[in-house]
């Protein structure tokens, strides 16, 4: 009895003990269960709050990113807008380069066209009259050149200048004189009232018309003045453009200028009769020894007939000219 005792009791003992058990594991199944629905709901509600959260922040992201969104792309268009001003600025800036180039090469262009149209019209002004002129030779083209002037008085207040052939001009005249004056003066101004008097009188002579010739060398400033001064002269006159340039101060070491009026006699050869006009003409008014030759000189001229006088004085200029050329070689050489 005690035997089934016992074994009922451990029976007993062992089913409350697994019954225990049980109602652990049960209860401990119920917790977890329990605690997963829990953490289920947990997660649940947390779940939902994270869409509520991303819900919400998706409805304010979105004004904001539609706001912003305009403004960037406002902004990136106002920068592409400005760039492509920017560059179309460059582009206008260098379109208005190449247009303010581009006028100046066609400037140029023209310019260059014109030069040389101008050179060219020159060119063939000048050929017109070289072929216009026929060729001169002779003592006087050396040393008046190829044309004189003479002027007109149209009226009071205007005249014209007239341009004759050298040789043309001077043809026939057996006294040339060389007329060294200006018009600032005053002794020039003084002595040509009486020189053109007394060239007057002596074209005037009884056969021996119109042998008597003056050639102006200016020794004036400028062209008007030239112009002005000449209006008082009644004969011919060497170019401004020579007289006032390097063949007047040539002509003037030539016949020995030293001041000024300066009147040089020559004759038909080109040959100085006299340097020292200016005092011979106020000592014999009436031109009783015009030219005032040397009687050597009037014996040479009356025996010798003109061709041999031009063949003896190209020789002797000849020899004149070797004779300055040794000497400025040797000065060179000292």
């Amino acid at each position: 009895m005690k035997t089934l005792f016992l074994r009922t009791t451990v029976l007993l003992i062992g089913a409350l003990i697994l019954v225990s058990c049980a109602a652990t594991e049960t209860e401990e199944i119920a917790a977890e269960s329990s605690t997963t629905a829990t953490n289920a709901s947990e997660d649940a509600v947390e779940a939902e709050c994270m869409d509520e959260v991303l819900k919400q922040a998706t409805e304010a992201s979105v004004p904001a990113d539609a706001s912003e969104a305009p403004n960037a792309t406002g902004s990136n268009n106002a920068d592409d807008t400005e760039d492509n001003k920017l560059e179309d600025s460059d582009k206008t800036d260098e379109f208005n380069k190449t247009d303010d180039t581009e006028p100046s090469k066609a400037d140029e262009t023209e310019s260059n066209k014109v030069e040389e149209g101008e050179e060219k019209k020159e060119a063939t002004e000048t050929e017109k009259k070289e072929e216009a002129l026929p060729l001169q030779t002779g003592p006087f083209i050396d040393i008046l050149g190829e044309t004189l002037l003479s002027l007109e008085m149209i009226n009071e207040t205007s005249a014209q200048f007239h341009s004759h052939l050298t040789n043309e001009a001077l043809n026939g005249k057996k006294v040339v004189g060389l007329y060294f004056s200006a018009d600032w003066c005053g002794p020039c101004r003084q002595f040509t009232p009486d020189l053109v008097n007394f060239y007057n009188k002596m074209n005037a002579r009884k056969g021996k018309e119109n042998q008597f010739e003056i050639v102006w060398i200016s020794r004036c400033r400028d062209v008007n003045s030239y112009g002005q001064y000449f209006t008082h002269m009644n004969w011919l006159a060497m170019t401004p453009e020579d007289a006032m340039g390097a063949k007047g101060e040539q002509l003037s070491q030539k016949y020995k200028v030293k001041g000024i009026p300066h009147l040089v006699l020559l004759d038909d050869m080109g040959s100085v009769i006299t340097y020292d006009g200016r005092t011979k003409i106020p000592a014999d008014k009436a031109g009783i020894g015009f030219p005032w030759r040397n009687p050597l000189t009037t014996a040479y001229i009356t025996l010798v007939p003109k061709s041999l006088r031009m063949i003896l004085k190209t020789h002797l200029d000849g020899a004149k000219q070797k004779i300055a050329m040794v000497t400025g070689l040797k000065a060179k050489m000292a």
